[in-house]
């Protein structure tokens, strides 16, 4: 897939927030981006950022690195790319282009922190990158299960909202911390607690639960497994829909690091 791709501007700083923002708050949570930690990020003169143009002159995806002058290190800081396009062609056009540059700032060594990404592990071999131990690994674990669920609402809301052609009541419950979920045509809300029959009611652990936010396990085959517990009034066909629409096996490209 070619894009266009060209040196980000102060200008871009909108259009890349409205792209963090957008696919944050579809595939992770509420974004804590403001429009001036964008502007800053393309003005500051060490940094380097790239954007990737579709045909309509849209941004589909940006590159952000930095120059360590006291290292003589070129670092990878921030790939996201918008999950509807071809990411593995657009990350690597933007990586190669950002290498570009490194290579005439002749930096001793390169970085990128991959967050143990399949789409990284593609990417970044086939420009000449190896795996570092010592560089750190990306660790999550959910320690208080009730402030969890409350700060991962918003990511079920909206992914609920993707089923325009489905209403009803759905339980998650977390070794016994639930969260219940109202889905009308209107709407989709969190209700504290209902005695009405729930449609669709999902009981996993917290480790699970951690894997399915992250994509790493399939909401199917960990029922199949019984690693995951379901009770459903649905049919067999529309619950594994449902349960792939609260959990898609997203393997997204996305670093945050600055």
């Amino acid at each position: 897939m070619q894009v266009i791709l060209r040196q980000a501007k102060a200008e871009d700083a909108s259009s890349m927030l409205e792209l963090y923002d957008r696919f944050t708050r579809q595939f992770i949570g509420s974004a804590s981006r403001t429009i001036k930690s964008f502007r800053s990020m393309v003005r500051k003169k060490d940094n380097i950022n790239f954007v990737a143009l579709n045909g309509q002159n849209q941004i589909i995806g940006y590159v952000h690195a930095h120059l360590e002058k006291q290292f003589n290190r070129g670092d990878f800081g921030e790939i996201v790319i918008d999950p509807k396009h071809d990411v593995e062609s657009v990350a690597t056009q933007l990586v190669e282009k950002v290498n570009v540059v490194f290579m005439e700032k002749k930096v001793s060594s390169i970085t990128a922190g991959s967050l143990r990404n399949p789409i990284y592990e593609k990417v970044f071999p086939k420009l000449g990158f190896i795996e570092s131990e010592s560089m750190g690994v990306f660790m999550y674990g959910i320690l208080n299960v009730p402030k969890f669920l409350n700060e991962i609402t918003p990511v079920f809301v909206n992914r609920l909202k993707q089923l325009e052609d489905w209403s009803g009541f759905v339980q998650v419950d977390c070794e016994g911390h639930s969260l219940f979920l109202q889905k009308t045509k209107e709407k989709v809300e969190s209700i504290v607690w209902t005695n009405k029959p729930v449609n669709l009611k999902i009981s996993l652990s917290q480790q699970l639960l951690t894997q399915l936010i992250f994509g790493l396990v399939d909401p199917v085959d960990s029922h199949r497994s019984s690693q995951l517990g379901l009770e459903t009034s649905e049919g067999s066909e529309k619950a594994n829909h449902l349960l792939k629409t609260l959990f898609p096996k997203m393997r997204f490209l996305i670093m945050d690091s600055w």
